[in-house]
């Protein structure tokens, strides 16, 4: 589907600051408008206020919003710009009527501050395109180079220096924005008939301007000695001190973070030294988990700067454009991981050709890629079990009379495509829980991440499933959005009830019986085919008359016992313990790295 442009994709919850900063704006104008039809010049006033405040309040706004602002000519020098303005007008065209040289002298200083704003802008950009700190680190030693970090620390780089805050507690932008509250003071005292003090409001803000942009001329102009940060190539030494073996390497979308967040456990299990590679800084949101050195680097040249010829492999766990800007970077080997088995199309995807290898949990990946023939060599494929599920714990469901059913329900999302979506929310969700509900259960929601990022009727079920779980009170609950979470949920449930993912293969290491939703009635024995994942399951069809069965094998009948055995063998791989498997395919992987290394000179 194709992504709309411009204002058409802001979209609510991922976007929303844009929204806000859009919002506001537009309420200052219309607070004008209303000022001039009631005559009433203090709604005007009134009307710019909040957007002053956020300015001030909120300060620079990350990259992706100021690229959006400045497209639609409302970066900060604007949103001034269009605030003054609106009140101006209204001031002067609402009785009583002001004095000309008090108005003219504060339009004269509406302008002075548009200029002092714009010029201080242009300042900050030049001072950006100096630096050499494109490269966000966590948990790296990197050494100081006298100029925005010291040694030692652990995450960087520093802020941005600002010559004004050395001086005073504010940084100049939000010294600048604030002076504006004097000049709609102005105007309310103009407005009023008073008429010294809007020149004395407007000389004082005047200064403030002046004195700003000589303090950041002073710093960042032509013969400025203000440091700014150089703190790239100290990232690149600190990496090839650090001389790691192993990357993870992860780029994604602003809400695809999680899927990450699902290896963190796996990441600080490591033996090997490791580096995990972030494209984007927005994952360092989420990831705060992992504990092993990090390093965000956005272009292709930070990437092959922090590529030391120690690396000998790289995991990914997304299957994303990105991922050719580190795959055509000689020497290391390449394997995808993902980030989740299952019967989903995107488990077997073609794009994966163009790795070295391909690891998946069971044989049933394996005859998955085997069954759709896409070219794929099925000697790229190494089943190496789910390390992630070291800690889930294998046990019967409860019996006891008396004993409180609890029922996990995990649906996953409505996908990029119509192909893709396997998810109940929307269809039958909240009658799934329900029914839980009503047959004395309580109920645990995990909702997938990205539910109602496409389908926006999915995002109001997931809402009134929210709802319905807060109401039950009790053990019902709305699971934290962390692997972590879920893994401990699927410790805590006596039933999961699910939908085509892989949340189905990861709760098969409980060995505790699941449903799986059949949305579209497909026939059972056509179903079952499709998706093997569903071969032990109860399934639901959209009429949730096998709901009650579903619930009472949990309870105690639980005729599938042996067959979820038998599958979750075939679907996560022979016993033992993951993560040690996991940690062994990676010395294995190293080893046939250097192995290739060593045939090709490389080494």
């Amino acid at each position: 589907m194709r992504r709309p442009r411009g204002l058409a994709a802001v979209r609510f919850g991922q976007d929303s600051s844009d929204v806000v900063d859009l919002g506001l704006v537009g309420l200052a104008v219309l607070a004008a408008v209303v000022a001039l039809l009631l005559g009433q010049w203090g709604v005007a006033v009134v009307g710019a206020a909040p957007s002053l405040i956020a300015d001030v309040v909120r300060g620079e706004r990350p990259p992706r919003l100021r690229r959006l602002l400045r497209r639609v000519l409302l970066d900060r020098p604007e949103r001034s710009l269009v605030r003054n303005g609106a009140v101006a007008v209204a001031v002067a065209a609402t009785p009583p009527e002001t004095e000309f040289a008090s108005l003219a002298f504060l339009l004269v200083t509406v302008m002075v501050a548009h200029l002092g704003l714009t010029g201080y802008t242009a300042l900050g950009v030049r001072r950006l395109a100096r630096e050499r700190a494109t490269m966000t680190w966590r948990h790296l030693d990197v050494p100081s180079t006298g100029s925005g970090h010291r040694a030692g620390e652990s995450e960087g780089p520093g802020p941005l220096p600002d010559p004004v805050q050395d001086r005073l507690p504010i940084d100049g932008l939000r010294l600048l924005t604030a002076s504006e509250v004097l000049v709609l003071g102005g105007f309310a005292f103009a407005a009023a008939g008073v008429r010294v003090v809007p020149l004395v409001l407007a000389v004082l803000v005047l200064a403030i301007i002046l004195w700003t942009c000589w303090t950041a001329w002073r710093a960042w102009g032509p013969h400025a000695g203000h440091p700014v940060r150089d703190s790239d190539d100290a990232v690149a030494a600190a990496v090839a001190d650090l001389a790691p073996e192993v990357v993870f390497y992860f780029s994604s979308p602003a809400d695809g973070t999680y899927a990450l967040g699902v290896w963190a456990s796996v990441i600080n299990a490591l033996e090997r030294p490791a580096l995990v590679v972030l494209r984007e800084a927005v994952h360092l949101t989420g990831t705060e988990s992992i504990l092993k050195p990090t390093v965000v680097a956005p272009t292709v040249t930070d990437l092959i700067a922090i590529t030391p010829g120690s690396v000998r492999i790289v995991l990914y766990p997304t299957n994303v454009v990105r991922n050719d800007e580190m795959i055509r970077i000689p020497g290391p080997m390449h394997c995808f991981i993902g980030h989740g088995d299952s019967d989903k199309v995107g488990s077997f995807s073609p794009l994966n050709r163009m790795y070295d290898e391909i690891w998946v949990a069971g044989r049933a990946a394996i005859d998955r890629y085997a069954a759709v023939d896409e070219g794929i060599d099925l000697n790229v494929l190494r089943a190496v079990g789910r390390p992630q599920l070291a800690d889930i714990a294998r046990a019967t469901p409860e019996t006891e009379p008396g004993h409180r059913l609890t029922v996990l329900y995990a649906p996953t999302w409505e996908g990029f495509f119509d192909e893709a979506d396997y998810s109940s929310v929307a269809a039958m969700g909240e009658r799934i829980v329900r029914g839980c509900l009503d047959a004395g259960a309580d109920v645990l929601f995990k909702p997938h991440p990205l539910t109602g990022h496409r389908l926006p009727e999915a995002g109001r079920a997931r809402e009134a499933i929210d709802e319905l779980v807060r109401r039950a009170g009790g053990g019902s609950e709305i699971v934290a959005p962390s692997p972590n979470s879920l893994y401990e949920a699927f410790n805590r449930a006596d039933l999961l009830i699910s939908d085509i993912s892989s949340v189905i293969t990861d709760f098969l290491a409980s060995r505790k019986p699941y449903a799986v939703s059949n949305r579209r009635d497909v026939p059972e024995a056509e179903f079952r085919a499709m998706f093997p994942s569903s071969s032990a399951a109860e399934l639901l069809g959209s009429d949730l008359a096998t709901l009650p069965t579903a619930l009472a094998d949990a309870a105690g009948a639980d005729p599938r016992r042996a067959q979820r055995e038998t599958l979750a063998e075939y679907l996560l791989g022979p016993e033992g313990d993951p993560m040690v498997v996991f940690l062994a395919e990676i010395d294995a992987f190293i080893a046939r790295a250097d192995a290739r290394l060593a045939r090709t000179g490389g080494a």
